[in-house]
């Protein structure tokens, strides 16, 4: 059986894209960033990048795996679900009823394939546009409807992506393995009070692995995903102390992610019952290191764009920061960061593990979208 250290050999084969060398290097786990790329192709790449090896980072971009062209300059959406990678075409199209509407292209990291997946059934409310849960995608959608014929009207609902074959298609649409539906426990949630229109600030799942947290700036509700649809559960007026996705961290015993104070640091809270009802939120300890910038600090030479915080096991972290430039917001860096967390002899919050930070240039399309990563 190969081990990790019957690889170190084969490390430069591997980050000139040839073949697996083994059956580990297949199933490790690798970094993919979304990136788009301006100049005179401009269009949208996704590149690989082993980071296991001593929270290593390489020194430069590897060559993509992947580049979709994008000849309108227009701005493309990314989420990952199992171990594919899915690109939304037309993120901000309300025309998702139009069969002319692109599908989504669905790229299997384990293969190395490109396949196709259903287009998007609906707008996603701001922050909780692609929840994942195992194999299954959720969001909360903007979709159409019709009061009548004179009064157009729009409602939220749940919708759920897995891996299931669509059960109607247009004669022109290819066979896609995934599919969209409308779950069918969505009444459940008083949408009309809660979500409808609101900001999703952050979720996190839960340990159990089926049951997603959602907050929004004034109460959470828990979504229990074990029978497929989804059952919501009111839990409070109170919200997750995060911004954006939190990870469970199983050597913390705690949920991680951004202060939801966007000031550029981490923080964590201890997992909350599903089963309480609570008019308390959970204590929230924060990192005293700051590791990004915040969107309200001014420096003379860039402007903080996004921060996104990727959990890649163990309590080790990637955080990757975009900055443009002030004068030129067509360039600009892509700032990554990997370190690892810990409790201190007091609980407090501390980095652990040497932390490997590298910065790589960018030529951007326009400031519409920064970047994505995620662990596969």
């Amino acid at each position: 059986m190969a081990s990790p250290s019957s690889c170190n050999s084969r490390k430069r084969q591997r980050r000139e894209g040839g073949d697996p060398c083994c059956s580990y290097c297949a199933k490790r786990k690798h970094l993919y960033l979304a990136l788009d790329n301006g100049g005179n192709n401009p269009g949208y790449t996704i590149h690989k990048i082993d980071a296991a090896d001593n929270m290593e980072l390489e020194d430069h971009l590897p060559e993509p795996v992947l580049r979709v062209a994008a000849p309108g300059r227009g701005p493309m959406a990314f989420t990952a679900v199992g171990t594919s990678i899915f690109v939304v075409t037309n993120p901000y199209s309300d025309r998702y009823d139009d069969p002319r509407a692109p599908p989504t292209i669905v790229y299997d990291t384990q293969a190395g394939a490109l396949a196709f997946g259903p287009r998007l059934p609906g707008r996603f409310l701001e922050g909780g546009g692609a929840m994942a849960v195992g194999e299954r995608l959720y969001g909360i959608a903007r979709v159409r409807g019709k009061d009548s014929d004179e009064n157009p009207a729009a409602f939220s609902v749940l919708q759920v992506m897995s891996w299931a074959p669509a059960l109607c298609l247009d004669p022109w649409d290819p066979a896609m393995a995934w599919s969209w539906r409308q779950a069918q426990s969505t009444a459940s949630l008083p949408l009309s009070t809660t979500l409808s229109g609101a900001v999703i600030t952050s979720y996190a799942l839960h340990p159990d692995g089926h049951t997603l947290f959602v907050s929004t700036r004034h109460d959470t509700h828990s979504l229990d995903t074990s029978d497929g649809d989804g059952v919501w559960k009111e839990l409070g007026d109170w919200a997750l102390p995060f911004q954006g996705q939190a990870y469970f961290d199983a050597e913390l015993d705690a949920w991680v992610g951004f202060h939801h104070k966007d000031d550029g640091y981490v923080c964590c809270c201890p997992v909350v019952s599903r089963g309480t009802v609570t008019t308390r939120a959970p204590e929230c300890t924060i990192l005293k290191e700051k590791l990004f910038q915040s969107k309200d600090e001014k420096h003379p030479n860039v402007q903080h764009m996004k921060a996104t915080l990727t959990y890649m096991g163990d309590s080790r972290y990637c955080l990757a920061e975009n900055v443009l430039g002030h004068d030129n917001v067509f360039q600009g860096a892509l700032c990554v960061t990997l370190f690892g967390l810990k409790y201190g002899r007091k609980g407090e919050l501390q980095t652990k593990v040497r932390r490997t930070t590298r910065s790589y240039p960018l030529s951007k399309i326009g400031t519409s979208f920064s970047h994505e990563a995620f662990w596969l």
